[in-house]
């Protein structure tokens, strides 16, 4: 079968794997010059196996109005003009409710269990160098309260494997000696010894080279602009480079993937929510983390990838444009050289901002649509890079008529239909 996949990012990319090794015919389309340009390109390099969560959690409305305005607000909401911004975060406060937040948190340990568990499996089986490591991930907390309530939540996962481990300061140190840099910024933490780090960009850049040898066709600075469908089926895209024809179609644009699939699901909740990231060279500083951390308060990641150090967080709602606000790079800044002063060249640090395509559950999007043959794979927000591997192999499952490997309830488009 001819498959047409729109998006090169790291979804798209690991989609294309999967259907390809079902032996379809594969072309990739993608509006960058290149792979994983997007989305991909510069975030916080944590692979979640057991701590994938929903944004949309009980704490997160009280915090946007403690913060409000604050320039290091982990969610910073623009008032603008912006009735799709509005709407969104309507539905995404609604999702804030313990209820659904446990539903989802449910869904999403589901699929990026089934993502690890495939991205090892790739990682034994394909030559491609991503600065992979298995370290672990350590979420750091700055009050007793938040960790008292985590610990309680680790102690009632059913499975011991997913449990993560409390520590207190000094534990949180013997772990990761790098934090001895200023142990006043933290009271404890919480350590998920199964969790993985590893640099997305690479790992999409790569696996799309290894593609390209498979027969893979990959069609850069072409522009998606409309579905073309005869009754309940398609038959390809128009692009400004002309009509591209196909057997069957997936989505995977990010932000894109709304405005296409618009005249079928009319205004589908993806917004662009707007992160940053700073990237530290470590070469010759002995200050910078060796395992992932995640600042639990301020919403931060840390991941060492090679010689470089990754932070990457926060959520900005409302912003204009893609390009970096110095403010947010400078706070940013400020909040890892305070963690560790000695990790790196701050001064020469490369920054970074991009649109995450969110949905207000932050659920992804995957599986079948209303038209036989059109499948959708996005609104994965910031948890692409984990969540990649687990829904391409379930396009891949449902394109080819098998039944996917896990149970999609709460992740198909049908919940927002």
């Amino acid at each position: 079968m001819k498959v047409l996949i729109v998006g090169a990012g790291v979804v798209g990319i690991t989609t294309a794997y999967y259907l390809r090794a079902d032996g379809h015919e594969i072309t990739v389309i993608e509006r960058q010059t290149g792979a994983g340009l997007e989305t991909s390109f510069a975030n916080a390099g944590q692979l979640c196996r057991y701590t994938a969560r929903p944004w949309a959690a009980p704490s997160v409305p009280s915090m946007i109005i403690r913060e409000f305005g604050r320039a290091d607000a982990p969610f910073l909401v623009h008032l603008r003009a912006d009735p799709a911004m509005w709407r969104w975060l309507a539905k995404f406060l609604l999702q804030c409710r313990d209820s659904k937040h446990q539903t989802t948190r449910s869904n999403l340990m589901r699929i990026a269990v089934h993502s690890a568990n495939l991205m090892d499996e790739l990682v034994k089986t394909e030559n491609v160098n991503f600065n992979h490591e298995r370290n672990g991930v350590l979420h750091l907390f700055r009050n007793q309260k938040s960790l008292d309530h985590a610990t309680d939540e680790e102690r009632h996962v059913e499975d011991p494997e997913a449990r993560g481990e409390a520590l207190n300061r000094d534990g949180c140190i013997a772990i990761e000696p790098a934090l001895a840099q200023n142990p006043s910024q933290f009271i404890g933490g919480i350590f998920h010894r199964h969790e993985q780090t590893g640099d997305a960009h690479r790992f999409t850049k790569e696996l799309s080279k290894l593609l390209k040898t498979r027969g893979v066709i990959f069609r850069y600075g072409v522009n998606a602009q409309q579905i073309l469908s005869k009754g309940n089926r398609v038959s390809g895209l128009s692009t400004d480079q002309g009509v591209i024809e196909s057997d069957a179609v997936v989505i995977s644009a990010a932000n894109s993937s709304a405005q296409l699939l618009n005249s079928a699901y009319p205004k589908l909740p993806i917004y662009p929510v707007k992160g940053y990231s700073i990237t530290v060279q470590t070469s010759g500083f002995n200050g910078a983390p060796k395992i992932g951390i995640q600042d639990h308060s301020r919403k931060i990641g840390f991941s060492r990838l090679g010689e470089q150090l990754r932070a990457a967080g926060t959520a900005e709602f409302g912003a204009r444009d893609g390009a970096p606000d110095h403010a947010r790079i400078e706070a940013l800044c400020n909040q890892t050289r305070i963690l560790f002063p000695g990790a790196g060249e701050f001064e020469t640090a490369k920054t970074w901002a991009g649109l995450r395509p969110m949905t207000p559950d932050g659920a992804p999007i995957v599986g079948r649509t209303k038209w036989k043959n059109l499948f959708v794979n996005t609104g994965h927000g910031s948890l692409g890079w984990s969540l990649a591997c687990g829904s391409s192999h379930i396009i891949a499952d449902v394109v080819s008529e098998r039944t996917p490997a896990i149970d999609l309830t709460g992740l198909t488009i049908d919940r927002f239909a």
